[in-house]
């Protein structure tokens, strides 16, 4: 942009008017002074220009173009309809190669490029108006080839004698180089903001512990996910450190801060310890990490702040610890192990194999390397495809990954195909150093086939349940979505579609009755509900029948717990119960007589009757059934339709078990036998002949039972219960099974305790189990009803006393009762129901 004179344009207009009067007339005269283009204004022929001799010229055009001539600024008058062009030095830089031909030249021809930009603008100009235009991009083309200009353009009118507008003066800035240093300029501006924010987020998202600390205070300005996952969770940004975490005042941390901020140099540590508060309890823990302080400069190269970058070593540490205290126990440990364990140096040589690994590879020796093939230990992945070398569980620990429980195949020496399952996890010195990996491997081959049995078993229980004659239908969902239901459910039910449906949908005519909302309670408790001869107004069969049910909702639960469905056991009793109201009619006075008494057990009688009566009979008659069958039948039985045959024989069995129990839960509470002195050394010694555990399995009793005050049978039904469960889930979990049966004085109770070495129960269980129905095991995998540990709690808690487990997964169990030294005497209640017969 050329430089703007420092003679004011009030003096040059002065200094003009000056030589105006001197010679007005005389082409010096208007074009004195003027430089370059002055001197070409002279010597051009004016006479032959359609503007005529500069004589002849308006003063007002004489004017104009003495005061453009003398400007600094590039300037240019445009006269006439034509637009006749007469511009100065500083605009000749803006014409380009359409200098000298464009002085006197119309600007419609001069800027062709432009006219349609121009033509709008000139006849407001023309009509008196002053127009400015700032930074305005113009396609101008002053080498022969169009180019952007940013132009600031101000357009005032110049007026002739007649007091018209005759011309143009266009003062014209050349923003160009201004304009696009400063779109540079933001462009840079906007790149350094996204570059900012992107390290930011790399920053927040980085799988490593960093967080910056600005100011001789050190107030957190970044913290990301894993800084506040080592503290806690705790919100530091915007707080000093000393405030944000007030534990490591004294540790020494802000020291080094400040010796960084001072120095201007990082500070690196190796596995430092930090006692940090992470529950915010008071209770330090000891972390460890290795971190570097780096400090941050600005522009001027001043320390504004200390990235800290860390990354927590505390597994490392504490593993590292134990390595030399557990170093001598490894090979013994490990050549005892029921896993494989082989364990390998950095270049992939094996170390160690236990007596299992040799087994399972027998070609395998100390010092080899673990192929993907070769010396009998061909490996694939599960689809069958063969395992590189880089995909070798070891190969991976080797390189720092943890594995755990992967499976794949191996092709044993004698043929066979193995599934095995593994993990696999490097292994560090004290110092850090990797020494190599270890793997466990496990061979999975006949669990995994045993998975697949009992997927067919649970095939063949499905057509068991399809074709029982009981009333059953399973559901699914929140919405409870009809998933299976058999011929006896669709007959109650008038054979109208279901599966597939909800039960809304399904049963439009029960809505307003209240079964829809027991569905929903069971999916929430996941606790079952009994219902007995509940009133149901159904449609079925053309009509709409007053009907009555007994039924159960069982809730359905996954391998995690949660109940995913809903199944229906249902039996009618419409008949039934419209009988037994017709007799309670016929005996009311001795309803109303009896009532009190029949008020505080009727729940129980009737839960009681209806086990015996109608639930032990259809029982019966499968069994008759399907024992007719067999007799019939005889030898035209398929091998699949025997084994149906014994799997009903074992379902019927199972239910008749659990009414059993469910008799003998009930029982506890009703009759009551004469208190007495009981030895219970005597007592213990009975059961266990009555048990017969088996010479496998270990008894081991405390000598000196004490003699107790306590109902005999109730109190052998206690130690029955509790020995029998103790020997039959430990006799299946380990072949060395041990029972002992100890005791205490409690002070005002006998403490005794039934201690196994089975597998174990987990904590969430340890009051669950004491329910109704409860098993931790598959019915098909353990037998049992689930009721002998409610009967126990039931007959202890009658007497005044308590029981309780200790245990947890792969310990053992202890089971103690507590029965006090003066029992409670319950008193005498009316005696339930004697089973059905019938």
């Amino acid at each position: 942009m050329s430089q703007v004179s420092g003679r004011s344009s009030a003096v040059v207009r002065d200094e003009v008017a000056e030589r105006e009067t001197a010679g007005a007339d005389h082409p010096g005269a208007v074009f004195a002074g003027g430089g370059a283009l002055g001197a070409l204004c002279r010597e051009k022929d004016w006479a032959s220009h359609p503007l005529g001799p500069v004589a002849s010229w308006p003063q007002s055009l004489k004017t104009a173009v003495s005061i453009v001539l003398n400007s600094r600024f590039p300037m240019i008058v445009l006269w006439g309809p034509e637009l006749f062009q007469i511009y100065n030095d500083a605009y000749r830089l803006l014409m380009g190669t359409k200098h000298p031909s464009g002085l006197g030249q119309g600007n419609r021809e001069c800027w062709p490029e432009v006219w349609h930009i121009n033509e709008a603008i000139y006849p407001r100009i023309f009509a008196g108006e002053s127009l400015l235009f700032e930074e305005r991009l113009y396609p101008l083309a002053p080498h022969g080839r169009p180019e952007e200009f940013y132009l600031t353009l101000n357009y005032h009118p110049v007026r002739d004698e007649s007091g018209r507008v005759g011309g143009i003066f266009v003062t014209i800035f050349d923003v160009s180089q201004e304009v696009r240093a400063r779109r540079e300029r933001d462009r840079a501006l906007a790149e350094a903001r996204a570059e900012r924010e992107r390290l930011y987020e790399v920053f927040m998202q980085a799988p490593a512990i960093i967080s910056v600390l600005e100011g001789p205070d050190h107030v957190f300005t970044v913290a990301n996910a894993r800084y506040k996952e080592l503290v806690g969770g705790r919100d530091v940004v915007g707080k000093k450190l000393r405030e944000a975490l007030p534990e490591v005042v004294n540790q020494g941390f802000l020291e080094l801060l400040d010796g960084v901020r001072s120095s201007g140099k990082p500070f690196v540590a190796h596995d430092a310890l930090v006692q940090l508060d992470r529950n915010g309890d008071g209770v330090m823990e000891d972390v460890y990490a290795d971190f570097i302080y780096q400090p941050l400069r600005d522009a001027a190269g001043n320390v504004f702040g200390i990235m800290a970058h860390a990354v927590e070593t505390t597994a490392q540490v504490l593993a590292r610890r134990r390595i030399e205290a557990l170093a001598a126990e490894r090979a013994a440990m490990l050549g005892h192990i029921a896993d494989a364990v082989l364990t390998f140096d950095p270049a992939g040589h094996i170390t160690l194999l236990n007596e299992t690994a040799r087994r399972l590879f027998p070609a395998l020796k100390e010092g080899a390397v673990l192929p993907p093939g070769g010396v009998g230990v061909r490996q694939e992945r599960l689809d069958g495809t063969p395992l590189s070398r880089e995909e070798l569980p070891s190969v991976r620990a080797a390189r720092g990954e943890r594995l755990v429980n992967e499976e794949w195949f191996v092709h044993a020496p004698d043929g066979r195909k193995l599934r095995l399952q593994g993990s696999a996890a490097p292994v560090h010195d004290e110092r850090g150093t990797r020494l190599g990996a270890v793997l466990t491997i496990r061979d999975i081959t006949q669990q995994h086939r045993l998975r697949q049995q009992l997927e067919t078993e649970r095939n063949r229980l499905t057509q068991v349940f399809m074709q029982t004659p009981a009333a059953v239908m399973v559901c699914r969902g929140p919405t409870h979505v009809i998933q299976s239901a058999n011929m006896g459910y669709m007959d109650i039910t008038g054979h109208r579609p279901l599966v597939g449906k909800t039960l809304a949908e399904a049963f439009p005519d029960l809505a307003g009755q209240g079964l829809f909302e027991l569905y929903d309670q069971v999916l929430a408790t996941k606790e079952p509900i009994i219902g007995n001869e509940v009133p149901v107004r159904v449609e079925r069969f053309g009509r709409v029948d007053d009907a009555y049910f007994n039924f159960v909702y069982q809730p359905l639960l996954d391998e995690h717990g949660q109940a995913f469905g809903v199944m229906t056991h249902a039996v009618e009793v419409t008949e039934m119960v419209r009988s037994r109201r017709q007799a309670e009619e016929r005996t009311q006075e001795l309803v109303r007589l009896t009532h009190a008494l029949e008020q505080s057990n009727r729940e129980l009688d009737q839960f009681a009757y209806v086990a015996s009566h109608d639930l032990k009979a259809p029982l019966r008659g499968i069994a008759n059934l399907s024992g007719w069958l067999e007799e019939e039948l005889g030898t035209s039985l398929t091998a699949e339709a025997r084994e149906y045959i014994r799997l009903l024989h074992g379902r019927v069995h199972r239910m008749e078990a659990l009414i059993n129990g469910i008799l003998d839960y009930s029982r506890a509470g009703k009759s009551h036998d004469q208190m007495e002195q009981v030895n219970t050394t005597a007592l213990v010694r009975e059961v266990l002949e009555l048990l017969a555990p088996g010479p496998e399995v270990r008894v081991e009793v405390k000598p000196g039972l004490p003699t107790v005050l306590a109902e005999r049978v109730k109190l052998q039904q206690v130690f029955m219960n509790l020995l029998g469960n103790a020997i039959k889930f430990t006799r299946i979990a380990r072949p060395d099974p041990c029972i002992q049966l100890a005791w205490k004085d409690a002070g005002d109770a006998h403490d005794f305790a039934i201690t196994d070495n089975g597998p174990g129960i987990a904590p969430e269980y340890h009051e669950r189990i004491w329910g109704m129905f409860q098993t931790l095991e598959s019915r098909d995998t353990i037998e049992g009803t689930g009721i002998g540990l409610s009967v126990v709690k039931k007959i202890v808690e009658m007497h005044g006393g308590r029981v309780s487990v200790e245990s947890a997964p792969g310990a053992g169990a202890t089971f103690h009762v507590l029965w006090p030294k003066r029992p409670m005497e319950p008193g005498p209640t009316a005696s339930p129901p004697a089973s059905s017969t019938c």
